[in-house]
């Protein structure tokens, strides 16, 4: 199995950040991580490198509970430019809640490839990489 280029962590919570990480590491399926707060800061790189392939990240695991900018709005901004960007990005909504509604919700943006819930499991992580 050959090692993700690049996974973002967009999660309000260090500790959650910092867990999955530390998991990511252990399994030795990406070449870097890297960690983001705020959901803005995410839309702005993609902004300004979406030509570049090679800085594009392979995944972004997206929590949905953030203040400022929270998960829901970042998918509806992500949806209006993903179709620009050099190469396809793998988003998962990575989230504590287990609410049926924010899971049917998820559902609706077609380019969501999964709802998975805290904390990752080593088995999910596998999957990731697949």
């Amino acid at each position: 199995m050959k090692p993700l280029n690049t996974i973002f962590i967009v999660d309000d919570d260090p500790i959650h950040q910092q867990i999955t990480e530390i998991m990511l590491d252990r399994l030795n399926i990406t070449n870097a991580v890297s960690k983001y707060s705020d959901a803005q800061e995410v839309l702005d790189y993609l902004s300004a490198f979406g030509s570049d392939a090679a800085k594009l990240p392979d995944i972004i695991l997206l929590d949905l509970n953030m203040p400022v900018m929270d998960g829901w709005e970042f998918l509806d901004r992500f949806q209006q430019f993903r179709h620009g960007l050099t190469k396809p990005i793998r988003v998962y909504v990575l989230t504590s809640s287990i609410d049926e509604k924010d899971q049917e919700r998820v559902s609706s943006y077609g380019f969501v490839n999964g709802y998975l819930t805290k904390p990752l499991t080593n088995d999910v992580i596998m999957q990731l990489a697949d």
